[in-house]
């Protein structure tokens, strides 16, 4: 019995020093890294300047991500990765902006033929309360549902 209180002893020397303080670390609560990953179940068309607004919340670490509106909120400053894949449906071209609040970013686009796919991908510095959100530039635009349309994205630092 006097190996293993022993044992322990040692241990938790080892981990708060001969002093006794703790690292900080140990205790302290990991801040929230807000993520959030969303499908589409439903083919959808597009009119000009729709936001895409995903049916589907797989993971959304911070509620940031609104599916009524199709807007991802930022809740906490810093650098962030968003991605985006979709394919077309039918005989019309997709093209999908990334934007923050009004801000176009980066552009995704699919070719005139059914079930062509396109994709989108930034790593952005963005502040708390931004709004990144998927957006057709088009006047027409269709996509196909049953999970082939995705938007992410994810707290770095």
């Amino acid at each position: 019995m006097t190996s293993i209180v022993d044992f322990l002893f040692v241990s938790v020397l080892a981990t708060f020093g001969v002093q006794g303080s703790c690292p900080s670390s140990i205790f302290s609560q990991p801040s929230l890294q807000p993520a959030f990953f969303a499908t589409l179940t439903k083919t959808v068309s597009l009119g000009a300047n729709a936001v895409l607004k995903l049916d589907r919340i797989v993971t959304n670490i911070g509620n940031g991500y609104d599916p009524n509106s199709g807007v991802f909120t930022v809740g906490n400053s810093g650098l962030y990765e968003f991605a985006a894949s979709f394919i077309s449906n039918g005989d019309n071209w997709v093209e999908l902006n990334l934007m923050k609040n009004n801000e176009f970013i980066v552009k995704g686009h699919s070719a005139k033929t059914d079930g062509t796919a396109g994709s989108l991908q930034a790593v952005l510095q963005v502040k708390k309360g931004d709004r990144m959100y998927l957006r057709n530039p088009r006047s027409y635009g269709s996509l196909h549902g049953d999970n082939y349309a995705m938007f992410s994205g994810h707290f770095i630092q």
